[in-house]
């Protein structure tokens, strides 16, 4: 068994290969600038892309939660008496359900139908009150399976009312939302697919390069495992400079957006502020930029050292 003294040389060793590896890699970063840069910036940009277009669907989500969307439903009561449209709202509005009722009278949506005429007179001619009442229920869920639950509750309560429910768009909504997100999530992977393969190249370029140097040193009794390690670190320095560097362009990309959507947002009489990345967004990006930098460098020096 190893001693404490040899542990500690051994852990001594390992973090001083590791570390020399990581010199050797920013080295050659930093001597070849152009190149460095070209990755990085197409890293970043293929990594902002995604979160972009996220990042506008969040929006659209929250700004359509400004409009009154709450899914509602109406029943239209004909020949009911006033006194079992009421008991019927106060039994409605004790289910756990339900979040509100609303109860409209046939006389008082006579007379608001009345007071919103030109000229009220119009409705002089009529015998009878054609509006019928109307029991407006709010649910507390408003998932389309929660509502239609309850629409057929009312149905079952109320079997002689007509009930109209706009639970359908919900529905739609949401069902946009998610087909938006699927989208996004192929588009996504498709775009990191494409990034790891051209890192994967560059990787392999490299140590194309130094296949003098990569022959002496398994002379020397240099492993693969040691050959590789400046790849890897080098493509875990591309992926931390694309990170930051498209977080930098979703920044760009949000303040050129912000001022336009506000602004119709306003025009349409919408209280509506324009989110910007939080910071698990940017983590998110540098955790995904350093993860695809260091599979392309570990794809790509593998097929390097293998041929």
């Amino acid at each position: 068994m190893k001693d404490a003294g040899d542990r500690a040389g051994c852990l001594e060793a390992w973090l001083y290969n590791h570390a020399d590896a990581a010199r050797r890699s920013l080295w050659r970063r930093l001597h070849a600038p152009g190149q460095t840069l070209i990755l990085v910036a197409v890293l970043g940009f293929i990594l902002a892309l995604p979160a972009y277009l996220w990042l506008l669907l969040e929006n659209a989500r929250a700004l359509s939660a400004d409009v009154d969307h709450e899914p509602r439903i109406a029943l239209y009561l004909d020949d009911t008496a006033e006194e079992t449209v009421s008991a019927a709202a106060a039994r409605i509005d004790a289910w756990p359900g339900v979040a509100r009722v609303v109860t409209t009278g046939s006389e008082e949506a006579l007379a608001t139908y009345r007071a919103s005429l030109p000229d009220p007179a119009l409705l002089d001619w009529l015998e009878d009150n054609p509006l019928p009442a109307i029991i407006e229920v709010l649910p507390l869920e408003r998932s389309p399976e929660a509502v239609e639950a309850l629409e057929r509750q009312l149905a079952d309560l109320l079997p002689e009312a007509t009930i109209v429910s706009d639970h359908e768009w919900v529905r739609q909504l949401g069902a946009l939302h998610a087909a938006g997100l699927r989208m996004l999530l192929v588009i996504g992977a498709l775009l990191a697919l494409g990034v790891t393969l051209i890192l994967a190249v560059a990787s392999a370029a490299e140590l194309r390069e130094r296949r003098e140097e990569i022959s002496i040193a398994r002379i020397t009794g240099a492993t693969d495992r040691f050959l590789r390690r400046p790849s890897l670190y080098g493509g875990l320095l591309l992926g931390l400079g694309g990170g930051l560097f498209s977080l930098i362009l979703l920044w760009v990309g949000v303040l050129l957006t912000r001022e336009p959507v506000e602004g119709a947002a306003v025009v349409f009489g919408l209280p509506f502020a324009f989110a910007g990345p939080e910071a698990r967004i940017g983590l998110m990006l540098i955790g995904a930029g350093l993860v695809l930098g260091w599979v392309g460098g570990r794809l790509g020096s593998a097929a390097a050292l293998r041929d």
